[in-house]
């Protein structure tokens, strides 16, 4: 398995075609930061859409230039389908009720268990 570290995560594809995307601890996300990660996910996927489980237990800050370079199109084109692992329970019961109010193209979904983030993701694979 082919692990890629920037300055701010971590990154990899699991034998189930799952990218992990793991934010280092208490880090601030800049645009150039998230500009490389996307050019990293891209190498990694080879340009194709993946299964995606990005995992926010450490804390990390996005800044406002970088969250909106990945709300695009071209970088949400990348995606199947994202978990999101946190670790606070009240902020995936909201994070969650807002997505059925806001419903994106892309399912997404916020967990704070890995495993039942896998089990979600791989349910999308045959789709």
């Amino acid at each position: 398995m082919e692990k890629t570290v920037t300055r701010t995560g971590e990154f990899y594809v699991d034998k189930h075609g799952i990218l992990h995307a793991i934010m280092h601890p208490n880090v601030v996300v800049d645009y150039e930061d998230a500009l490389d990660n996307f050019l990293v996910i891209k190498t990694l996927t080879n340009s194709k859409p993946a299964l995606r489980l990005l995992d926010l237990t450490n804390n990390p800050k996005f800044v406002s230039k970088a969250k909106k370079f990945l709300e695009n199109k071209e970088v949400n084109s990348m995606a199947l389908a994202r978990a999101i692992l946190t670790t606070n329970s009240v902020k995936k019961v909201s994070f969650n009720f807002f997505i059925k109010l806001n419903p994106n193209k892309i399912p997404t979904k916020f967990f704070t268990d890995y495993d039942l983030a896998i089990i979600w993701l791989r349910s999308f694979k045959d789709k």
